[in-house]
C-alpha cells in the first residue's frame, strides 16, 4: 500500500503543474527585480541628499562652466523641505568652491518637489518589510511570496524577522520601514534655455510628514489603483 503523504505530495505537484502551464487570458502580472530605496525621517537626511546633489553637480559642470560664473539656487515653494533642503544645497556647493550667486543670473539651479501618495491595495502577495540601510535611513527590501508556492522557506523567514529585530533594537523604531508615500526631488541647472545638469531622487518618507514637502499652492499626486 502506498504511503498516503506520497499520494498527496503526488497530487498537490499535479496541480501545481497544471496551474502553472495554463494559457492566460491576459498578461501575467509581475514583479520588479528586488529593489531598495532610502526613507528620509529627519532634516539629517535632507542634508545628506544635498550632499550627494551638490557633487553631482560639481561632476556634471566640471569643464562646462567657466570659473567666474555663479551658480543662483532659485527658491522653491515655502514648504519646510524646500526652504531647509536649498539652504543646505547652498552651503554643500560652496564647500565644493562652486560659486554661488546672491542674485538671479545666467545660471539658475531649481529645485521640484513632488509628493507621490499610493492609494491602492497591496494586492495578493505577502509582502515583508526590509531591514534598514544605516541607522535612521529604511529601505525597502522585496520579501514577496506568490500563493502559488508550496511552502514558505522558514529559515528565510526566521532570519530576516531576526535581522530586522536586532536593527530594531540597535537603532530604535527611526528606522521605520516602506510605505505607500514617497517624494521625487529634482534639481536642475538651466542657461539659457539648455539643461546643463540635472538630479531625480526618490525617498520614502511617512504620510503624516507630507506636509513638510508640499504647500496648498502644490500638487500633491494620488496614485490609484484601479
Amino acid at each position: 500500500m502506498k504511503n498516503p503523504r506520497i499520494l498527496s505530495g503526488i497530487a498537490i505537484i499535479a496541480t501545481l503543474t497544471a496551474c502553472t502551464t495554463a494559457t492566460l487570458d491576459v498578461p501575467r502580472a509581475d514583479n520588479y527585480p528586488v529593489s531598495s530605496q532610502q526613507k528620509a525621517r529627519a532634516a539629517h537626511h535632507w542634508d545628506v541628499l544635498a550632499a550627494d546633489v551638490a557633487t553631482r553637480i560639481a561632476e556634471k559642470t566640471q569643464n562646462r562652466i567657466s570659473s567666474d560664473q555663479a551658480i543662483y539656487v532659485v527658491p522653491a515653494t515655502d514648504s519646510a523641505f524646500d526652504k531647509g533642503f536649498r539652504n543646505l544645497l547652498i552651503t554643500r556647493l560652496v564647500e565644493k568652491g562652486i560659486p554661488v550667486a546672491v542674485r538671479p543670473g545666467s545660471l539658475r539651479l531649481n529645485i521640484e518637489t513632488q509628493v507621490i501618495k499610493h492609494n491602492s491595495n497591496a494586492g495578493n502577495a505577502i509582502q515583508y518589510p526590509m531591514t534598514t540601510l544605516a541607522a535612521g535611513i529604511a529601505v525597502a527590501r522585496d520579501l514577496t511570496f506568490s500563493h502559488a508556492a508550496a511552502t514558505y522557506s522558514l529559515i528565510g523567514l526566521g532570519a530576516a524577522a531576526a535581522l530586522d529585530s536586532t536593527n530594531l533594537a540597535l537603532n530604535g523604531k527611526a528606522s521605520g520601514g516602506p510605505t505607500r508615500t514617497e517624494v521625487l526631488v529634482t534639481t536642475s541647472l538651466e542657461s539659457a534655455n539648455q539643461y546643463l545638469a540635472r538630479t531625480s531622487d526618490l525617498y520614502y518618507i511617512e504620510r503624516e510628514d507630507s506636509a513638510l514637502y508640499a504647500i496648498d499652492a502644490m500638487k500633491t499626486w494620488e496614485v490609484v489603483g484601479k
